[in-house]
């Protein structure tokens, strides 16, 4: 974590997002503890970047969805966090996640916190899966405090390749108030994780049709893999600190493309 928020201060980011997502980066509980996120903040600080968003993936149906959701929270407002990002779960146990969403809610609203549930990059039948869909569990919730955070990357591996971001974000763009920007290749071996603007995601019709203001984050998950289209894999072995450095500053490059373009 810390050469992590060294080289995105260094490469001239104002804000860093930390994600905790079981399978890809190994943490238990004790990683959303008050001195967790003490040491975590004061590490940002040093390096003159701010916490925006932090990312905690659960699946809001679990028996125990509320308990942890609550400590994540808790540790996004020790952040200084302004969204706490998580899955929802299956459409097929809508029931269970309005539960823990409703249980939650006091939270995010004594707080300010934003509760931004994400769209998946992969399997079906999730209840966020597409936007127009999670209007409607959204309309149901009813609270200004829970919102969506939209992926692009996720939109088109979600879809199998037939949905653009632009497309989904359309739905109801009112209701995204947070973004992942993420960009896949299409290879004949699979789907490769990349820099902005080197994959198949229309990012720059996507940028136009975002609100102005929304909050943005580039997402680099380079350690992924997803060989013959399949669930995302970490390769075992971690990336060269080089490349990840080229390919942030690439992503930097595109997105300052994309500013320059006038409306």
């Amino acid at each position: 974590m810390e050469m992590a928020v060294e080289e995105i201060a260094d490469a001239g980011c104002l804000h860093v997002e930390p994600a905790f997502i079981k399978g890809y980066v190994d943490f238990d509980e004790t990683a959303f503890s008050p001195s967790a996120a003490a040491r975590l903040s004061n590490l940002a600080v040093a390096r003159g970047v701010r916490i925006h968003a932090a990312s905690a993936h659960l699946d809001l149906s679990e028996p125990d969805a509320a308990a942890a959701l609550v400590r994540r929270l808790d540790f996004a407002a020790d952040l200084g966090a302004s969204f706490l990002i998580t899955n929802s779960g299956p459409a097929g146990k809508r029931d269970a996640i309005r539960a823990t969403v409703e249980a939650v809610i006091p939270k995010p609203e004594a707080s300010g916190l934003t509760l931004a549930l994400e769209n998946p990059g992969h399997g079906s039948g999730n209840l966020t899966g597409i936007v127009s869909d999670a209007a409607i569990f959204l309309g149901e919730i009813g609270s200004p405090r829970v919102r969506l955070n939209h992926d692009t990357g996720n939109v088109f591996t979600y879809s199998g390749e037939t949905r653009q971001p632009a497309e989904d974000l359309a739905a109801a763009p009112n209701l995204v108030a947070h973004v992942h920007l993420k960009d896949v290749k299409s290879t004949n071996e699979g789907w490769v994780f990349c820099a902005l603007g080197d994959g198949d995601v229309d990012l720059a019709n996507y940028w136009s049709a975002m609100p102005v203001g929304l909050p943005v984050t580039i997402e680099l998950p380079l350690r992924l893999g997803r060989p013959r289209r399949a669930d995302p894999q970490r390769y075992p072995r971690p990336l060269d600190p080089a490349t990840i450095r080229r390919e942030l500053t690439a992503s930097l490059r595109y997105i300052g493309t994309l500013e320059a373009v006038p409306d």
